[in-house]
């Protein structure tokens, strides 16, 4: 299950928003963790 990258809460992937960032995808759970997140997406990004 994807996690959401700014608040960490676990998401279900067919009703999460998502977001694509240098071709990889970002699940939220709502338009504010999203609009955080593409303001500053380096801030937010994790490396795996």
């Amino acid at each position: 299950m994807p996690v959401d990258p700014v608040c960490g809460i676990e998401l279900d992937e067919s009703l999460a928003l998502v977001y694509e960032h240098e071709g990889k995808k970002y699940y939220f759970c709502c338009h504010g963790c999203k609009r955080i997140f593409t303001k500053k997406p380096n801030k937010w990004k994790k490396s795996k």
